[in-house]
């Protein structure tokens, strides 16, 4: 069988809605053609509309021409069970209702990335330095609110309040080391979290990574009382 067809043959084995990445493609009993031959085959295909291009070493078979291209490539970065990625950027303050502006653009994480980020038409990925589990996931909302906190277009105050309530009861110290020892945050976002936590009481060692002698400019923001 002509090395064009294996490609085809394993394009219309794959389940509807999957996108292939043709870097591991290669891996998988291509690597005999070369890898210059088998990219060059398979930018053929694409061109011919055998299979369709939707975005960087990323492809879909013709079938799903017709299908929400976004969504196929959410449904990617994020894996079946979410475990893959997370919402950042507006989305991610939509989440929590911290604000009623909506934005086109979709901002996520993803472990699915291969570099350090990726743009695809409007969705933009970062690769995170940490697995996405429940708990690491959750300390990087919380830093990517704080740090732009200033940001959220028409902040709500009292559901941002309320939401870092709800992160403060359910922090996790060890979760929150883990992703700032392998993510880049500022120190202001850092302290910011620690005022959070300090003023719900909640003990915490983010000290470590904090300067004594520096005075971080922190946003007021109140405690709630209940």
């Amino acid at each position: 069988m002509k090395y064009r067809d294996r490609i085809l043959e394993y394009f219309d084995n794959i389940a509807d809605g999957t996108v292939v990445v043709v870097n591991d493609l290669y891996d998988k009993g291509f690597e005999k053609m070369g890898q210059t031959a088998f990219f060059r085959a398979v930018e053929r295909l694409a061109s011919d509309g055998e299979i369709i291009r939707v975005g960087k070493g990323l492809y879909i078979k013709k079938s799903d021409a017709d299908n929400n291209r976004t969504e196929l490539l959410l449904n990617y970065f994020f894996g079946e069970d979410n475990s893959r990625g997370m919402f950042t950027g507006m989305h991610l303050y939509n989440k929590y209702s911290l604000t009623r502006t909506k934005s086109d653009n979709i901002e996520l994480m993803s472990v699915m990335c291969k570099g350090s980020t990726c743009h695809i038409d409007n969705i933009l990925v970062r690769r995170p330095g940490v697995e996405l589990n429940f708990e690491n996931t959750r300390v990087i909302e919380a830093l990517e609110i704080l740090q732009n906190y200033s940001e959220i277009p028409q902040l709500d105050k009292n559901k941002f309040a309320r939401y870092a309530k709800q992160y403060a009861r359910g922090y996790n110290d060890a979760s929150a080391v883990e992703v700032l020892n392998n993510m880049k945050y500022k120190k202001r976002t850092i302290a910011f979290m620690k005022k959070i936590l300090d003023m719900y009481k909640v003990p915490n060692t983010l000290s470590q990574f904090l300067s004594n002698a520096s005075d971080y400019k922190i946003p007021t923001f109140y405690k709630l009382a209940r």
